[in-house]
């Protein structure tokens, strides 16, 4: 009986001390920034209960260069990246997050996946060439105007209600598979309406096709 107790107790201790250790984070200048909004008890360092306290991340302008030390963080449903320099981003198995934003970070491939509960999603004013989606089932905005696109698959985002790729090099576009899409803006890109494959859906407020 004595040693059961004392195996109780001693994986308790090992629990305790597991939780208090710091969290190792890949990018220095991500870990800065949430050691300023986030180390509660002051030990220079973030914890995984820290961190699990965390809803909001907002992360703007910090010369962040990586997303990957989120997945420290998940409970967060909203986060903002925004004015950094984070060439590749991959979001994957967040599964609190509801809201990402990444404008003006010079993004030039973007990849999310299994992200249950984003409904929102910004990446305004980048370089990107390549994005990919998947496993994103609540998805109701997608925001990826000013950048370099030449084509865009939004089949699986089948939630999807506002999609804005205005100003990127879009030459055809399925939105066949989009039957909750309301709005859609494709102002400055190469794109006729008969360029645009639409479904059974025929009440799409559509901006900035060019005229035949």
């Amino acid at each position: 009986m004595k040693k059961k107790i004392l195996t109780i107790l001693s994986s308790l201790v090992i629990v305790a001390f597991s939780n208090a250790q710091g969290l190792s984070f890949k990018d220095k200048n991500f870990e800065k920034a949430v050691i300023e909004n986030f180390d509660t008890n002051k030990d220079r360092k973030i914890d995984q209960s820290e961190a699990d306290n965390v809803q909001n991340l907002f992360l703007t302008g910090k010369n962040i260069e990586s997303v990957e030390d989120l997945v420290h963080f998940k409970n967060a449903k909203m986060v903002l990246m925004d004015s950094n320099m984070i060439l590749f981003i991959e979001l994957k198995n967040l599964k609190a997050l509801e809201l990402f934003s990444c404008t003006n970070c010079k993004t030039v491939a973007f990849k999310a996946e299994n992200l249950p509960s984003l409904t929102s999603l910004y990446l305004d004013n980048n370089k990107i060439v390549n994005a990919s989606f998947k496993d994103i089932p609540k998805i109701k905005q997608l925001t990826i105007p000013f950048n370099q696109l030449k084509a865009i698959d939004t089949n699986l985002l089948t939630t999807l209600q506002d999609l804005n790729i205005e100003h990127n090099q879009v030459q055809k576009l399925d939105i066949s598979k989009n039957n909750k899409l309301q709005s859609l803006n494709v102002k400055g890109n190469p794109l006729k309406e008969t360029d645009i494959k639409k479904g059974t859906k025929t009440d799409i407020t559509i901006f900035g096709f060019q005229q035949q």
